[in-house]
């Protein structure tokens, strides 16, 4: 078996991405087989997002970033800040 050097940019391309987002995904899949079995850097277009939904704390942080509010899941979780105990 001979050694071949392979050039990683001819795939990490705009044009290869665009083509890849607008093909069936078995080709997507494919590509990415290819190069995980040659040992090769994944383009960021390729690599996949983490199986499943996203945890409720997640989820609730991105509400909280978003409102803007001192009332936050975390703090009423927690009972800190604004959920504290009175005294």
């Amino acid at each position: 078996m001979s050694i071949a050097t392979i050039d990683t940019g001819r795939v990490d391309n705009p044009r290869v991405a665009a083509y890849l987002a607008s093909t069936d995904r078995r080709v997507s899949i494919g590509v990415r087989f290819t190069l995980e079995a040659l040992g090769l850097p994944l383009p960021d277009f390729l690599i996949r997002k983490p199986a499943g939904r996203p945890g409720r704390a997640a989820l609730m942080a991105a509400a909280d970033a978003d409102s803007r509010t001192i009332y936050t899941y975390h703090d009423e979780q927690r009972k800190i800040g604004a959920f504290a105990p009175r005294i």
